[in-house]
């Protein structure tokens, strides 16, 4: 019995750790609500640490023209996020015509972008480090930087 206890404990101990080591990135949130009366709703949170993990197992030469496109611009990138993240919340785009409005805020660590039209709304939050580690892990890809 006191075998099982110390299993069960190592067990939770594990399953905790990898939890705060799965969430220590923040959470990418998708929430997708289509205006129909039959309209599809896609509600999705993912822990943003797995991105550039599941980015190891897109094969590269999918990725390829975008690592070429992003490497020029890394130095811009390592710069803009981290000042990003220190720079106070609140809108940094927003535009609005008779049917579509879109808006683009730092909220906390995270980008939000929040698309509101005639048939869809959508709600996409990134967190900034996961951002971040996603676009180096597509820039190393088809070679190294």
């Amino acid at each position: 019995m006191i075998f099982l206890a110390k299993v069960g404990t190592g067990f939770m101990g594990a399953v905790l750790v990898g939890g705060a080591a799965l969430s220590s990135q923040g959470f990418i949130q998708v929430k997708v609500d289509e205006k129909q009366a039959d309209g599809h709703h896609l509600r999705l949170v993912v822990p943003a640490a797995v991105v550039p993990v599941a980015l190891k197992f897109v094969p590269q030469r999918h990725l390829a023209e975008a690592a070429a496109n992003l490497r020029p611009f890394l130095p811009v990138i390592d710069a803009a996020i981290p000042a990003l993240e220190d720079s106070p919340d609140g809108v940094l785009v927003e535009v609005m015509d008779a049917n579509d409005h879109v808006r683009i805020a730092k909220a906390g660590g995270s980008i939000v972008v929040d698309v509101n039209e005639a048939d869809d709304t959508v709600h996409v939050a990134v967190p900034l480090r996961a951002a971040q580690s996603s676009i180096h892990e597509i820039a190393q890809a088809g070679g190294t930087i």
